[in-house]
């Protein structure tokens, strides 16, 4: 603190703070935001970087969980589902990327 004081921070924070301090050094732009939070479609789309049209295919299936509003067509996503469907992503994405390399490694004939 500016007194000279100590602050102890949570793990998590500490976490969340040197991401951040990454992400900016990177030049990236940064936003913190709940879990909790309610996107539509159109906003995971963007967070993704999918088409509108394929999220909503995503939403149908149920690989990213949805809820409609009261007495509406519209739908909202929580942050926290967009996240771990991201996060399955990219360890489906590791996986086959470590296959790949050990196929393209070993001596098989095809």
């Amino acid at each position: 603190m500016s007194d000279g004081r100590e602050l102890s921070l949570p793990s998590e924070l500490v976490e969340v703070l040197i991401a951040s301090a990454g992400e900016l050094a990177d030049g990236h732009a940064v936003t913190v935001l709940a879990s909790e939070v309610q996107l539509t479609p159109a906003e995971v789309a963007e967070l993704l970087g999918f088409s509108r049209a394929f999220v909503v295919r995503l939403l149908d299936s149920g690989d990213i969980p949805s809820e409609h509003l009261p007495e509406s067509r519209h739908r909202v996503v929580r942050l926290a589902d967009v996240l771990a469907f991201q996060a399955r992503r990219d360890r489906h994405g590791k996986g086959r990327r470590q296959i790949a390399e050990a196929v393209d490694t070993s001596e098989l004939p095809y």
